[in-house]
């Protein structure tokens, strides 16, 4: 275990992905299975939601026990956000050490700002079904949801543009090194087509990102240094 955390300088971050994936089942089990045709997730259609019709559409039906699970599905995401944030914060600052390229330490304000933004998508989610009712005004509804679109697109745009950031990194010579940049790059791509708020452009452009995310994970656990001069780098550091 020593040597392969020796020769492999992101395993140490990559087990932060243990409590992510807790966080992600207890979210999953929580958050409705209901969702409108063309999202993938009850969650991802709330988090773009533009309009009120598409609210009273996606709370349909749902009673108080409802609600409250997906109040705590939101809370517990808190933890999650916290969770990755802080493994995107390390891994890019490892990024930029062990590959020598300063360019990937702009990931780490980038990170940040995804972290606090989806902090206040967070809180705007529970505002919105702390005073939902079928009969709310749309003059309360709208509000929260033009600033619940600001934030949602700042996180998920920032993830997109943080992909992109290490893309540049993983065009290699490699077969793999060209499939990972291929994979990384996606979510900026996909962006344009999101924006519309096309249903199903909204689920391409953030499966890509989940994908880009497990890929990211995935990296951070089999990458190893192959070189003597690299490994000494890396214990320096």
């Amino acid at each position: 275990m020593k040597n392969y955390l020796k020769t492999h300088p992101f395993a140490g971050i990559g087990i932060l992905a243990i409590p992510m994936l807790l966080y992600t089942i207890s979210m999953e089990i929580l958050f409705p299975k209901s969702h409108p045709e063309g999202y993938q997730s009850f969650i991802i259609a709330f988090e773009f939601a533009r309009t009120t019709a598409q609210i009273h559409n996606l709370f349909s039906g749902f009673g108080e026990d409802v609600f409250r699970n997906i109040n705590s599905g939101n809370y517990i995401d808190f933890g999650f956000l916290l969770t990755y944030g802080l493994f995107l914060v390390l891994f890019f600052y490892k990024a930029a050490k062990v590959f020598d390229k300063k360019y990937l330490f702009a990931g780490i304000p980038i990170s940040v700002v995804v972290i606090l933004a989806d902090i206040f998508e967070n809180i705007y989610l529970l505002k919105i079904t702390g005073i939902y009712t079928p009969l709310v005004a749309d003059s309360v509804l709208t509000p929260l949801l033009n600033k619940l679109y600001i934030a949602t697109w700042i996180k998920w745009g920032g993830l997109a543009l943080i992909f992109a950031l290490f893309s540049v990194r993983s065009m290699g010579m490699r077969i793999l090194s060209r499939f990972e940049g291929v994979v990384f790059i996606i979510p900026a791509v996909f962006s344009l087509w999101a924006v519309s708020n096309n249903p199903m452009g909204v689920t391409r452009f953030t499966l890509s990102i989940i994908l880009a995310f497990f890929l990211l994970i995935f990296y951070s656990l089999y990458y190893k240094i192959n070189t003597i001069e690299q490994l000494k780098k890396d214990i320096a550091d």
